[in-house]
């Protein structure tokens, strides 16, 4: 069960980064001076809005296409 779990917890780390820079960093220009906290609160951001994140990109990306 802790192998699968850690697989899964692998495979949404990165979905869930592409997901929010398609929906949130895409759409805005950041002035980083400290990137440690930059991407801090990104990873922290990521990894608690990504189960919202991933629909919304997948919904953008077919929606893209047409």
């Amino acid at each position: 069960m802790d192998m699968l779990l850690g697989i899964a917890v692998l495979a949404y780390i990165p979905t869930a980064w592409w997901a929010a820079n398609k929906v949130w960093y895409s759409k805005h220009t950041y002035f980083v001076t400290d990137s440690a906290a930059f991407y801090g609160k990104k990873f922290a951001t990521v990894f608690c809005l990504g189960w919202i994140f991933i629909p919304i990109a997948i919904i953008q990306k077919v929606m893209n296409k047409r």
